[in-house]
């Protein structure tokens, strides 16, 4: 959802005659944080590809709260910028109820039928979730779980949390502010002018 928001923001940047340019002159601080996340996630991603060997998914699953919370970390590194502001409270509700459910984030299977994603539910394919679980009687902090679906009217369907829904805005927010700031105005908060 998060790609989507960041995608469609774009698009309606370049109608709106702004410039993909000014993205590369937000006033990021400590960018390099922002990476450790991506590397992480790349981590998680291979050894999902590399089977079934359940002896590495405490692993994965540490990893996944530790990926959170360095987006929370950056994020946090950066609330001079006022759309992180909801970055940052979306990323905590992620953080929280993945922590809670020990390292996975829960998918409410009646949010996923609607979303059309059956195929999702069989049991073949559940047990190979490395970063998710469906979600049960037992799971912790339902209501910030992945319970919201999202049918085929985004680029993918899927099924989203609150925290997905904050984080998206806080992207789409920033990516038109300074897509149609005036260069000149990036600039000068850039170099703290």
């Amino acid at each position: 959802m998060i790609i989507e928001a960041f995608t469609l923001s774009i698009l309606i940047g370049f109608i709106r005659k702004g410039r993909l340019h000014n993205l590369g002159q937000a006033p990021l601080r400590y960018f390099y944080v922002f990476i450790i996340p991506f590397a992480i996630l790349a981590g998680m991603m291979l050894t999902s590809l590399a089977g079934k060997n359940t002896a590495w998914q405490p692993y994965v699953r540490a990893a996944n709260i530790v990926q959170y919370a360095t987006i929370l970390a950056a994020v946090a590194l950066n609330l001079h910028m006022r759309e992180l502001w909801s970055a940052a409270v979306g990323t905590f509700l992620n953080l929280l109820v993945i922590a809670a459910n020990g390292g996975v984030m829960p998918m409410s299977a009646r949010a996923l039928r609607v979303a059309g994603l059956h195929q999702m539910l069989d049991p073949e394919r559940t047990s190979r979730f490395i970063r998710h679980a469906i979600m049960t009687p037992d799971t912790r902090l339902k209501p910030l779980a992945d319970i919201i679906p999202v049918p085929g009217f985004a680029l993918i369907a899927q099924v989203a949390s609150i925290g997905d829904l904050l984080i998206s805005v806080a992207v789409f927010v920033f990516v038109q502010r300074y897509m149609l700031a005036p260069a000149a105005d990036v600039k000068g908060k850039t170099t703290g002018e």
